[in-house]
């Protein structure tokens, strides 16, 4: 009988050791996998350059996603955010460059230089905020791993329209900035048209 208790406990020691074994090897997929599932089927909006895939090639866009969510709603709303916030970054850059181009051309008062930074900063982030207003949603996909896809454009003419109806913005300031968002826009056009 002890023979026989050994014999069992031995034989399921050695079961449990092969499990264990194989699900250590089984594991779950390398992330790089996971990875190159997720961009499988993916649009090419939103593998990277989304300015290649649309139809208005002066327009600007950007793409956000969100991953792991069950309720379409809220995936739809956070993929949204997410390509929001990026354009944001986008237009933040572009919209300092423009405005420090304008600050370098009425430079010359030393006296107000310092007043002037800190409202060139204000006013690059009303315009930020106002022109995201104007962005709407392009595109949206489910990938087969179930992430959110959102595809967000802003139009150069809702750009300008945007900032042409900003009421706290100096008249020679925002005619300025619009003036300068045009050639940017041109500029734009221009090194995504050959």
């Amino acid at each position: 009988m002890a023979q026989k208790k050994r014999s069992y406990v031995s034989s399921s020691v050695t079961v449990l050791a092969t499990c264990l074994t194989l699900a250590a090897c089984g594991g779950s997929p390398a992330p790089k996998d996971s990875l190159k599932a997720e961009t499988v089927g993916l649009p090419a909006w939103a593998l990277g350059k989304c300015q290649d895939t649309l139809k208005d090639k002066s327009e600007l866009c950007a793409s956000g996603s969100v991953q792991g969510m069950t309720n379409v709603g809220l995936a739809r709303s956070a993929a949204e955010g997410r390509a929001r916030t990026e354009l944001a970054r986008t237009l933040q850059v572009r919209v300092k460059s423009m405005l420090k181009d304008y600050q370098a051309a009425t430079q010359g008062n030393p006296s107000t230089e310092a007043g002037s930074e800190q409202h060139i900063e204000d006013v690059s982030k009303q315009i930020t905020d106002m022109t995201l207003s104007g962005s709407r949603v392009e595109d949206t996909f489910i990938s087969d791993t179930g992430t959110f896809w959102a595809l967000v454009v802003l139009a150069p003419d809702d750009f300008k329209d945007s900032l042409k109806n900003m009421k706290n913005l100096d008249e020679s300031v925002r005619a300025a900035i619009v003036a300068r968002a045009d050639r940017a826009f041109r500029d734009l056009d221009r090194q995504t048209n050959p």
